[in-house]
């Protein structure tokens, strides 16, 4: 009897362990990945584009991601598009946590280099928040 119960306790044990595992999200690593960002349609098929940032072809871009030297690319999840359509073309570097299944990072920095040769901090997670808060301090106050 003892011994049935020790079996199922065993059973219920490898069940929630396998539970966990099946539910538990991806992994991420704190990593920096540098490249090039890029119109994702353009970086699907290997290619930089647009020529250049006053191509009307940029605005039709659903995306842009950190194309890598060696042709892989990242989707930045926490970034807005129209800030990433403001640094389209530039060598940037992007700080932050990395799926281990997806080519995905979550941004903590996102850094754009200069003319000489220089990252510049152009956004944070930190400062997005703090434009939020004061975006809706400044909705608050107006809507009184």
């Amino acid at each position: 009897m003892i011994y049935r119960a020790v079996i199922m306790l065993t059973r219920v044990h490898i069940g929630w362990v396998l539970v966990l595992f099946i539910l538990a999200p991806t992994w991420a690593v704190a990593e920096r990945i540098e490249g090039r960002l890029n119109g994702l349609d353009c970086a699907s098929h290997g290619e930089v584009c647009p020529t250049d940032k006053e191509d009307p072809h940029v605005l039709l871009e659903r995306d842009f991601v950190v194309q890598t030297e060696d042709g892989h690319y990242y989707f930045i999840t926490n970034m807005d598009w129209r800030t990433k359509l403001q640094y389209v073309l530039s060598m940037v570097r992007v700080e932050g946590k990395r799926s281990e299944k997806l080519m995905v990072i979550a941004a903590d920095e996102f850094w754009v280099k200069d003319n000489d040769g220089e990252y510049q901090l152009k956004w944070s997670l930190t400062m997005a928040r703090e434009a939020e808060k004061q975006r809706k301090l400044k909705e608050t106050g107006n809507s009184r």
